[in-house]
C-alpha cells in the first residue's frame, strides 16, 4: 500500500490542481477542497473519486485534463485509510452551507446559469427579448442554446462561452460593462461540459447565519448587478456595495420589488427570486443587515 497522508500527500495534489476553483472564497459548484471537513464529505458521497476518475455521471475534473495516474492512485490509497461510515454526508442540520438535496458536482441551469445570464447578458439594449442585439436573445433555455450556439459537452466550440473568454473586441459583456469573473465563467464552462442540460434542483434554505458578504452579495451578483451597475444603472438604481443595498432595504423598495408588490418595479424583471432567496433577504433585514 502507498504511504500517503492528508497533509503530506493529498493537500499538495489539491493545491496544484483543484483549490484554485474549489476554496473557501470561491467554492465552485459548492465544493471547498481547502477545508478537511468539506473534502471528506465529497469523499463519502463518491463525488471526489467520481470526478477525478471521470466516471459516468460525474463532471470530469480537473476540466483542463485528468490527473496523472500516480496522483489518482495516491488519492484512492488515502481514501482507503478513512472510516467512511463515520462521515456525515449532506446533513441539512449541520448548517455549514452544504446543499443537502442538490448534487454538489452538478451545475444546474435553472438554479445557477439562467439567473447569471439574465443578470449579465439579457439586459436592456443587449440580449433581452426586445433588443436581441446581433440576433442573440439570452432569456431562456431554448434561446440561450440556439442563439448562443452552444454545443453541449464542448465549451470551446460554443460561441456564447467563447465570447466570455475572448481577449479582443468580441469580449462579452462589452465595455463599459464589467466582464464576468473567472468563477462565473467556470460555472458556465462546467455546465456546458456536463451537457448543457435544462436541469434544476431545490436547495435547502439555511437561514441560520445570514451575512451580506456570504449570503446576500452573491445573490445580488447573480440576479441584480448586471442591470444595476454604474455602467448600467437600470431605473437609476445602482447596486454595487453594501451601502447601496442598505439604502434600498431601509426605504422598502428592495423587498417591495423582489416580492412583486403593487407600486414597485418587479425585480428581477425576467425571473422572480425563489421563496428561499426572498426569505433570506427579509431575515437579513430583520436581523439588522449584518455585513
Amino acid at each position: 500500500m502507498l504511504d500517503v497522508s492528508y497533509e503530506g500527500t493529498i493537500i499538495p495534489i489539491l493545491q496544484d490542481h483543484c483549490m484554485a476553483c474549489h476554496n473557501s472564497t470561491s467554492p465552485l459548484a459548492g465544493y471547498d477542497y481547502s477545508d478537511y471537513d468539506h473534502l471528506i464529505r465529497s469523499v463519502a458521497d463518491g463525488s471526489l473519486l467520481g470526478t477525478i476518475e471521470q466516471q459516468d455521471g460525474f463532471s470530469p475534473m480537473p476540466p483542463d485534463g485528468p490527473l496523472n495516474n500516480c496522483s489518482v492512485k495516491k488519492i484512492k490509497a488515502w481514501i482507503e485509510t478513512l472510516d467512511l461510515d463515520s462521515i456525515p454526508v449532506n446533513d441539512p442540520s449541520s448548517n455549514d452551507g452544504i446543499i443537502s438535496n442538490c448534487h454538489l458536482d452538478t451545475v444546474y441551469f435553472q438554479t445557477t446559469i439562467l439567473p447569471l445570464v439574465l443578470s449579465s447578458c439579457a439586459t436592456t439594449q443587449c440580449h433581452d427579448k426586445v433588443s436581441h442585439r446581433d440576433g442573440i436573445m439570452l432569456t431562456d433555455y431554448e434561446s440561450i442554446i440556439k442563439t448562443g450556439k452552444i454545443k453541449p459537452g464542448d465549451p470551446g466550440d460554443s460561441e456564447f462561452y467563447e465570447s466570455l473568454t475572448d481577449d479582443g473586441d468580441d469580449l462579452m459583456p462589452p465595455a463599459p460593462y464589467k466582464p464576468l469573473d473567472n468563477e462565473k465563467i467556470m460555472l458556465i464552462k462546467q455546465w456546458i461540459l456536463q451537457g448543457a442540460k435544462n436541469n434544476s434542483c431545490n436547495d435547502v434554505c439555511d437561514t441560520t447565519n445570514i451575512t451580506f458578504t456570504a449570503t446576500i452579495w452573491p445573490m445580488m451578483q447573480n440576479y441584480c448587478t448586471g442591470c444595476h451597475s454604474t455602467a448600467n444603472p437600470g431605473g437609476g438604481i445602482i447596486i454595487e456595495s453594501y451601502n447601496d443595498l442598505v439604502t434600498l432595504a431601509n426605504n422598502g423598495s428592495l423587498m417591495g420589488s423582489v416580492r412583486y408588490e403593487e407600486g414597485y418595479a418587479k425585480m428581477p424583471t425576467n425571473q422572480q427570486l425563489s421563496d428561499c432567496n426572498i426569505n433570506l433577504l427579509q431575515k437579513w433585514i430583520d436581523r439588522g443587515l449584518p455585513e
